[in-house]
Parts: C-alpha cells; structure tokens; sequence
C-alpha cells in the first residue's frame, strides 16, 4: 500500500483550505470594497476628484494593484488582506478650470487658444493637445469631461498646457474636400498649414518668456487629432506624442524617430478606425519596437459600473448618481458581472424611443446626459477619450521609454513567445506559467486556464481570427499576438 507522507499530509490539510477562504479588500476614498478569494481579480475606483483637484496615486498595499498611479485599476487577491487608499493632489490655480482663453495670430488666421504656464517658472513640458473630426479647441477646455480630466492632470504636475485647433475647424470649411473638418496630413512644414500654425503660436509664447526654445514639447491627440499628434510631434522632432483611437499616420510611422504611445479602444466601432484601425495601431507599434525605438501600445477593455460612477461630474449627487445607476439596471443594460451587454449608441436610441422608461436620465441637463453617455462609452471602450491611463500618458510625454522600450498596458512586460503561429489547434510557450487568458479583438476573455506550470494552450475550438495571449509569469503578465488558422 502506498504510504502519504508527512509533509503531503501538511499539505493536503493546511494549504487547501487557503483556497476556500476569502480575504478582505478595503478601498479607502474609492469604490471596490469586497471580500474575494485569492487570484480573483476586482476593480477599483479613486472617489471623485472635486472642482480644484485631480488624482494623484494609490497608498498603501500597492503591490497588488496592476497601475498604482491610475485612479482606475484592477487588484490580484493574493491571500491576504489587502488596504488601499487613493490620494488627490490640488491644482496650483486653485480653480476647476486653469486654461486661459485668448486669439493668436497663425499663419494668416487669428487662432483661438487656450492655455496654461504656471506662475513663476519655466513648464517642465510644453503638452499640446488636439481634438478629433468635426471637434473644436472647447472639447479639451471643459466641453468634454474626460478630456479635461486630463488637462487638470498636466497642470498638476507642472507643466504648460496649449490647445488650438486645425484650420479647416476654425474657418469651419472643408479646405482638402474630403468631407470632414480635420488636419492636413502631410509631412511639409512650408505648405501644412497646420504645421504653420504651431510654430507661430509656439514662437509667440517663447517671444512672451511663457517658455523657452529648449522646453521639452510634447502632443496628445485624440481620434484625427491623435493622428496628427504623430505628424506633429515627429514633423518637428518633439519630445513624445500619443495617439488616442488612432493608429497614426502611416507615412510618418515609416521615418520617425520619436517616442510614440498608441492607446486604443477593444470596442471602436469609428469608421475610420475599428478593428482594422486597431491592428495598424498595433503593427506600427510593433513595427517601431522591432526597430529598436521607443513605442508603447496600451488596449482599453470594457470594464464594469460602480453606483458611484456618474458622481464624477460636479452637480450629480450621489443619490442621484445611484437613481441613473439603477434606472440603466432596471432597463436591462448591465450583465454578470456589472459589464454592460448593450452598446451605449443602442441605450440613448431606447432613452429617445420610449423615454417614460427613463424617468431619471430624461430630467438631466443636456451636458449630464452627454456625461452619461461618455462613461458608457469608457466602460464600454468604444471611440472615446478616456482618463484610465491618464498616468501613463503622462508618463509617457515626460520621461518616454525611460525603463524599457515596447509595452503592453494595463501591465508593463516582455512579449513572450509562442509556436507554431498561425497555428490551427495547440499553442506552445516559450515560458512555463499557470494562468493563461485568450483575448479577442473586443476585448473578452474567449479561453483561460490555470495549471502548474503550464506550457501550452490548446485553442482548436476558437473560430479563426487574431487573438491575444496574456499569461502571468512571476507575478508579471506577458502578452502575445497569435492567429487561429
């Protein structure tokens, strides 16, 4: 008979037990509190930042937070009991809104501009910030909440803050006849207008002593604004540029030398990006980390609602942040799990077709119900701007690749590598590891496994397609692109 020896029998009574029970995640200043078994994973929010402030980190037991300085961002149970609590910084103006406005003369056109210096000091860092298709400077100013959240942001680590807008959208006339008002595109510092614009509304802040030829500058752009921030940036030989909801501009991501972050959405449904945009994104970034430059590639993935969520606009209480939270419940609009299951532009067609059903949306001002549908759009991750790597971005724009060139967000880590790809039934690892998940181009979870020490994946019943692979090796996740044949 076979004998069980002592240390198995330690094993079998002491450690199983650790996987039944469940330890206490507390969430000070923020939302996500939770008893949960080790290896689950639980998002957490920072609690609304107020008028003069914006978020600054995460305290505490940190090492078990994926993004520390993100006021949104996921904890690993381990097993143990976990405290965090999200910290705030106050803006130096003192005030919701920093941006000063005023009219610069461009290259032939009287520009309007808003802007921030701070007082007393040269910028660490100049950020210019551009708006999408049809958009205007005003979407960076306050019209738009996550936009701004991210201006308030830069301000609150002490740098310069510019935003202007492309010409076709100040004369509101659609100079290249290609039916939008946008950029020009191409790559001529002579003739792109512009082009043009930014360096005479450049030079007239270095002429006022606001900063100097040296300060570091940087662009942000969001959808053809994120596509003219790569232009921009590596047109002029700037310090960094990120691309929101855009895989840049092709031509230019073939010569560039500068550091260029691409931060896409899993659910874009934009015309002129969605999943095809979504893999240019990603090959550029690829293409560029290949070659030896500084790239980062970040995907936003759906992420559930909090009954707090809509108290992040100034003017929505929390009662009634709690009364749109259940009235989307009530009209079916959340899953498992807190995910919505109905695309945000298919709830505002309920909310028009029968609004009696909407009793709590339908009395908000037109800007809270524009807010609303916003959020839905971040936690659905579809063509929007979105705060939840508001750190990395900036990050990113001060001190780019500064540890390490190419990564994959929400983790920072290697790729691994994985054979035969394509492949039609079974992957195999370069790496042991004993967590895997299999991503599709939307952003859901379609296989996941947990084994000891496991070193393949068998994939035979996915449908043909591209997929991302994520696995955790000590503690730290590692992503791969394979094709399913």
């Amino acid at each position: 008979m076979k004998t069980i020896s002592t240390t198995t029998l330690f094993a079998l009574f002491f450690t199983f037990p650790l996987f039944s029970q469940t330890f206490q995640l507390t969430v000070q200043n923020g939302y996500g509190s939770i008893s949960a078994a080790p290896g689950d994973t639980i998002h957490i929010w920072a609690e609304e930042f107020g008028a003069a402030r914006t978020f600054s980190h995460w305290s505490g037991d940190t090492s078990f937070l994926e993004m520390p300085d993100e006021w949104h961002t996921r904890v690993i149970m381990p097993a143990q009991n976990v405290s965090v609590t999200s910290n705030t910084k106050i803006l130096p103006t003192g005030t919701a809104n920093p941006l000063n406005l005023e009219n610069i003369m461009g290259r032939d056109t009287l520009k309007r501009v808003f802007s921030y210096f701070p007082s007393g000091m040269v910028p660490k860092g100049v950020c210019w910030l551009w708006h999408g298709t049809n958009g205007s400077a005003s979407s960076w100013a306050g019209q738009e909440f996550e936009q701004h959240q991210f201006v308030r942001y830069l301000v609150a680590n002490d740098w310069g803050v510019i935003v202007t807008e492309s010409e076709e959208s100040t004369k509101h006339k659609d100079l290249n006849g290609d039916g939008n008002l946008r950029y020009d595109y191409y790559p001529d510092t002579l003739n792109n207008v512009d082009l043009q614009n930014v360096r005479a509304i450049r030079d007239t802040f270095i002429h006022r002593g606001k900063m100097s030829w040296n300060t570091p500058q940087a662009s942000v752009g969001f959808s053809a604004g994120g596509a003219f921030s790569t232009l921009l940036a590596s047109v002029l030989d700037w310090k960094a540029a990120v691309t929101h909801c855009a895989p840049g501009v092709e031509p230019v991501i073939q010569v560039t030398t500068t550091p260029i972050q691409f931060s896409m959405n899993a659910r874009d449904n934009h015309p002129d990006v969605g999943l095809a945009g979504n893999l240019e994104a990603y090959d550029n970034y690829q293409y560029l980390k290949d070659k030896g430059q500084c790239a980062q590639f970040f995907l936003l993935r759906s992420s559930p609602t909090y009954p707090e969520r809509f108290k992040r606009m100034p003017g929505i209480t929390t009662t009634l942040s709690y009364s749109i939270h259940n009235e989307l419940v009530a009209n079916g609009c959340f899953g498992p799990g807190g995910y919505l299951i109905k695309a945000p532009s298919v709830i505002e067609a309920a909310v028009m077709a029968n609004p009696a059903n909407w009793p709590t949306i339908i009395s908000l001002t037109p800007a809270q119900q524009q807010f609303v549908l916003d959020q839905m759009d971040v936690m659905w991750s579809s063509h929007h701007f979105h705060t939840d790597f508001m750190a990395a971005d900036f990050k990113f724009i001060e001190s780019a690749c500064a540890s390490a060139v190419g990564t994959i967000t929400p983790n920072k880590a290697p790729f691994l590598n994985i054979f035969p790809n394509p492949t039609s039934d079974k992957i195999y690892l370069s790496e042991n590891t004993g967590q895997l998940q299999v991503f599709d181009l939307e952003g859901k979870i379609v296989l996941s496994k947990n084994a000891s020490r496991a070193s393949e994946l068998d994939v035979s019943t996915l449908p043909s397609g591209l997929y991302f692979l994520e696995i955790v090796v000590n503690g730290q996740r590692q992503v791969a692109k394979f094709v399913k044949r």
